[in-house]
């Protein structure tokens, strides 16, 4: 699947996530009313069921209404019982709704996710059309010898050798130095002695990705810079055998 399908079919989850979310939080919304307003009629009904049988426990002690008083707790009792239930149901409903909006809402956040990045991508990519198909002019070429400037061959076999050795010798210093600065960096912040660690935020860094999205979502093509031309040279003909043959024993032996 290449990134455009890829990021259609996440942008139609994204859309199917966020209509999910909204029902969910609509049916949180309203089961929540529902639990309160069960719940309030609940507590109001078990206070009137309280007072039924206080006035009950009245009527008996005065030996008038106990048949009156005795129906209408009975009443209220089992009102207040039903109510109770009911808010209790009322009060599960509202809990698992508000499990699921919880669950939409997170579903939605890794979607979205999901959908960030492959939007990027996209845009990425085609940012990378609009600049192959509209380059900039190539950087100059380099300024070369003319036939009858050439140097002598000699001359140039000593220059390709020097070059050779030196690039040899900083290729190697290079590593040694990486090695070096790797054990360094496991070192915190701080002074040892002559040595001073210290760690500065980098600086920053363009995002190419943003400014290619802002001149596409303005019909503009992404301004791209040519690279310069690759030169390399290879000397390895004028080193000496003995270099050679241990470079070719060197593999061997490990």
């Amino acid at each position: 699947m290449n990134t455009t399908q890829l990021a259609a079919r996440t942008m139609a989850a994204l859309v199917e996530a966020e209509t999910a979310l909204t029902a969910a939080l609509r049916d949180e919304a309203r089961t929540a009313g529902i639990a309160t307003r069960s719940a309030a009629r609940a507590k109001t009904a078990r206070t009137a069921a309280a007072t039924a049988r206080r006035e009950l426990a009245k009527a008996e002690r005065t030996g008038k209404g106990v048949k009156v008083a005795a129906r209408k707790a009975d009443g209220r009792t089992a009102k207040a019982a039903a109510l109770t239930e009911t808010a209790r149901e009322a009060k599960t409903i509202a809990t698992a709704a508000r499990r699921a909006a919880r669950a939409a809402a997170r579903r939605l956040d890794r979607i979205a996710l999901r959908a960030a990045t492959a939007a990027t991508r996209t845009v990425a990519k085609i940012a990378a059309r609009f600049g192959e198909t509209s380059l900039t002019s190539t950087p100059e070429p380099d300024r070369t010898l003319a036939a009858d400037q050439l140097p002598a061959v000699e001359e140039i076999e000593t220059h390709a050798a020097r070059y050779d050795d030196l690039d040899q010798q900083v290729k190697e210093l290079s590593k040694i130095a990486d090695a070096e600065k790797k054990w360094l960096r496991q070192l915190p912040v701080g002074i040892y002695g002559g040595v001073v660690i210290t760690r500065t935020p980098g600086r920053s860094i363009l995002d190419g990705d943003q400014v290619a999205l802002d001149y596409v979502s303005q019909g503009l093509t992404p301004p791209r810079k040519a690279s310069r031309m690759t030169f390399k040279v290879d000397a390895t003909a004028l080193r000496p055998v003995a270099d050679l043959s241990a470079a070719v024993e060197a593999p061997a032996a490990a």
